[in-house]
């Protein structure tokens, strides 16, 4: 977790003020001038070799903010001597290489005759950018933008947050703030694989995600499901951290199973959301997927004890985990308040990976306010996209990730749940976000 703050044609006092407003992303800023770019980075140093950026190469100059998981088998690949994965971006920019080959979570921007940037292809990491009076601002959140600019709340966007919390608006509530392209997502097409060979290859490429994402002393989220049950067991976190909660919500049991290293708990009651519904705001800037304080609460216990975290997100998505819901119209869905019934030209899946996108918007802000790094296992490349390859009934209801998982029948076979803020309504969220803005 890093944070990247820019301005072309900007000032070096503006970037700096970017910069100290994301500063709890990191440990340290430097700033660096280079022409009409000028970048205030925010680091957070996760290996002992990392190095303070930005890195060249030739005739480029990279910042990353993120992780290229893949690195060391690209350095393998093009025989390339690199003892970062920024160091060896710059190297893979230069000669033109194909970006696509990037497995991980970024945000990069670059300079190579002229200030270019890219995102992950899933949207894990984010750039935010707006012009203003010949100046662009470039910043990894919302809240370094409005540090040094007024912006305004875009009528649509707002109307958007109170209909769907924001899911089905691809930027932000505020007019003129895009969002960086991500590099492009191409679903696979389909194949045909008889299952056991299907579960035998998709447990390889789980075993590479594995490798790739590993950290000594990280922790991860536990929700009590398949997903994050199954990074517990297959990384063997030092730390795991849930929330409890008073009421049916609680998967308790299911966490004990699941639980490795050291396991600590929060209870989620009435003082719960009292205590973190404004500390949540302030973490917030780009609102999406509805009131998220258990988010922030459980991410401030986890950075108490590690700086790199493993989420679950993804798992849904990829193998049909809301099977529990398709049945339903899809505008029923997408409405989350009682607002009128709108229609939408979308498919359940289609709305899942929009769904995705809001809750990375989310674990980045609640990761970043707390100094940490968030590794997402589930997202690698290529197991997400040998996942998409297969039969559509081998994903039903998460059936071919539930038989490589390992994960007992009581965890398996449990009633699905979801990451829930019980004592927050949707409209009680949206009306302190209004009151707020």
């Amino acid at each position: 977790m890093c944070g990247i703050a820019a301005t072309i044609n900007g000032s070096d006092g503006e970037t700096q003020i970017m910069g100290r407003a994301i500063s709890n992303r990191g440990l340290n800023t430097k700033k660096t001038r280079l022409n009409e770019l000028c970048v205030s980075f925010v680091h957070l140093p996760i290996v002992a070799d990392d190095f303070n950026q930005p890195c060249t190469y030739g005739n480029v100059t990279v910042w990353l903010n993120g992780f290229i998981s893949n690195w060391k088998e690209l350095c393998t690949k093009y025989m390339v001597i690199a003892d970062s994965d920024t160091e060896y971006l710059s190297w893979h920019i230069a000669k033109g290489k194909d970006l696509s080959e990037l497995n991980g979570f970024f945000a990069v921007l670059y300079y190579q005759d002229g200030v270019k940037m890219f995102t992950d292809r899933y949207g894990i990491k984010q750039l935010y950018k707006i012009k203003h009076n010949g100046t662009t601002y470039i910043c990894s959140e919302v809240k370094g933008l409005k540090a040094v600019l007024d912006l305004n709340v875009e009528f649509d966007g707002l109307a958007d947050l109170e209909y769907s919390l924001g899911v089905m608006n691809e930027n932000t509530i505020y007019a003129n703030v895009e969002r960086v392209e991500c590099l492009p997502f191409v679903k696979p097409e389909k194949i045909e694989v008889d299952y056991e060979t299907a579960k035998e290859t998709l447990l390889k490429l789980w075993g590479k995600s594995i490798v790739r994402n590993y950290y000594e002393g990280a922790g991860c989220y536990l929700s009590g499901g398949v997903d994050s049950g199954m990074i517990a067991k297959s990384l063997n976190p030092k730390y795991t951290f849930s929330v409890d909660y008073l009421n049916e919500l609680s998967e308790i049991d299911n966490i004990k199973e699941n639980s490795k290293g050291i396991h600590h708990t929060m209870i989620c009651n009435e003082s719960f959301k009292n205590e973190y519904a404004n500390k949540t705001f302030e973490a917030l800037d780009d609102f999406k997927a509805g009131s998220c304080y258990t988010n922030f609460a459980i991410a401030e216990l986890a950075s108490k004890h590690c700086h790199v975290i493993y989420s679950g997100a993804g798992g849904d998505e990829v193998f049909n985990g809301y099977a529990h819901r398709y049945d339903k119209s899809i505008d029923e869905v997408i409405r989350r308040t009682d607002k009128p019934l709108r229609h939408y030209d979308i498919t359940h899946k289609e709305y899942d990976w929009k769904f995705l996108k809001a809750v990375l918007v989310v674990e980045d802000r609640m990761g970043g306010y707390h100094c940490m790094e968030t590794r997402y296992p589930l997202l690698d490349n290529e197991f997400v996209d040998y996942a998409l390859s297969l039969p559509d009934e081998y994903l039903e209801n998460k059936r071919i990730l539930k038989d490589i998982s390992g994960l007992s029948d009581n965890v398996l076979n449990g009633k699905k749940r979801g990451f829930s803020n019980p004592h927050y309504t949707n409209q009680e969220w949206i009306d302190h976000v209004k009151g707020n803005l």
